[in-house]
């Protein structure tokens, strides 16, 4: 396929010549506030800096000496593995705990030395992801553009993804970058081949991901980091894997089910069933959302009018429809994952004879093509689609080029009204 917009190139790994700058020894001067019985005072020290510190204080002044020493030692070390090209652009610094036992030194002693590198721009903080080598004052590591980012997605040419991905193209064509595409059809082994191939190339400069089966246990992880380690910025969007410390834009999917569900109360419907997916994290975000809801409008929670899918029951919730029909025998309303079960469930109630919205109003989620077709439109809360796919993508070009910039996006939206919903008799 020819380079150009949202093509897909595989270029051979090129070199990346970095160059390590010696440290000569320097003097600083050291302030340091010394207390006494009449008060604090301010007094500086020669602090010599290198391979070695060596820092001479009176008698009175041993204890802030030892306590100065220590923090220098920290902040000397993090300095000389950020100029050796240790510590890249954009790497994650150890955690406070880690550092504190590599060096032996209190966990407050190591937030003074990663705080004074964070004054002087030399780190950056992200709240919820840690301390970062902050790459526009590291002048000693240089990094080259490659013009290559990966797209890691569940799937490509169905329900709402070709949207989203168009909208990733279209921003990293305009910025001059390479969409290299990859798809996982929701599979964690075939992720772990994506991931190890990545990791053994030297030209991706940033990874957008949809996580696979983002609620269950992921043994992928590891690759994620070790590409981290390599300064590689990692964005996800519609989920993101608990355990890894990385930005995310989604839908705020607790608010959006919360809203569905509140829609469904406010249409008179007390008894309100669900079906939700089981190994998906959206799935277990607007089960939280639904359940909220019930809870604030004081009504009862019944387990067995929530039904969970998995991966394959999801595709076939026809094979279910007894067990469905049963479940739901008493509900009024229904708040379904997405479109995709909530057009399978119209379709089922059809061949049951159960008229939407009459005898079962459905409400669901994502607001996909799927909502408008049929002999019931359905009523569904929109998915970004492909603004989505431009904001995860104008938010990995940010990282890359400021290591410090937080990527997490949340959307929010309203429901869209159809004839799938009406109020309870």
């Amino acid at each position: 396929m020819a380079e150009g917009r949202g093509s897909t190139r595989c270029g051979a790994a090129r070199g990346d010549h970095r160059c390590r700058k010696q440290r000569t020894p320097r003097a600083e001067t050291l302030r340091s506030r010394v207390g006494g019985p009449n008060g604090g005072g301010t007094r500086e020290h020669e602090v010599r800096s290198g391979p070695f510190i060596e820092i001479k204080f009176s008698q009175g002044e041993e204890r802030v000496a030892e306590s100065s020493a220590k923090y220098l030692r920290v902040v000397e070390w993090i300095r000389d593995e950020i100029s050796a090209g240790r510590l890249q652009k954009g790497q994650k610094l150890m955690s406070e705990q880690e550092l504190s036992e590599r060096f032996g030194l209190s966990r407050q002693t190591i937030r003074h030395a990663t705080g004074e590198l964070v004054n002087e721009g030399l780190l950056v903080r992200r709240q919820g992801s840690g301390t970062f080598v902050n790459g526009k004052a590291v002048r000693a590591v240089s990094q080259v553009r490659h013009g290559n980012i990966a797209v890691i997605t569940t799937y490509v040419d169905s329900y709402i993804f070709p949207l989203t991905i168009k909208g990733i193209e279209n921003v990293l064509s305009q910025a001059d970058y390479t969409t290299q595409i990859y798809f996982t059809d929701d599979l964690i082994s075939r992720e772990t081949l994506i991931l190890k191939s990545l990791l053994g190339r030297d030209d991706i400069d940033g990874i957008i991901v949809e996580a696979a089966c983002a609620a269950l246990p992921n043994p992928n992880l590891k690759y994620y980091r070790q590409l981290q380690e390599k300064g590689i910025p990692i964005i996800f969007f519609n989920a993101s894997y608990p355990g890894l410390e990385a930005p995310c834009v989604r839908v705020d999917d607790e608010a959006a089910a919360e809203t569905m569900t509140r829609l469904l109360i406010d249409a008179g419907h007390e008894k309100i069933g669900a079906i939700l997916h089981s190994v998906d994290r959206q799935g277990h975000l607007r089960y939280k959302g639904y359940l909220k809801a019930l809870s604030e409008a004081g009504l009862t929670y019944d387990p067995r009018t929530t039904i969970w899918v998995d991966m394959v029951s999801f595709w076939e919730l026809d094979q279910l429809s007894e067990m469905v029909i049963r479940r739901l025998e008493d509900c009024t309303a229904v708040l379904c994952y997405n479109d995709e079960i909530a057009r399978q469930l119209l379709e089922i109630a059809d061949k049951k004879g159960i008229w939407i919205p009459d005898k079962l109003s459905v409400a669901s989620l994502d607001d996909s093509d799927l909502s408008r077709i049929g002999k019931v439109e359905i009523t569904s809360y929109p998915h970004p689609k492909e603004a989505l796919g431009r904001k995860v993508a104008e938010n990995i070009i940010k990282m890359i080029e400021d290591p410090g910039f937080d990527g997490n996006y949340l959307f929010r939206s309203v429901p869209v009204l159809r004839d799938s919903v009406s109020q309870c008799s």
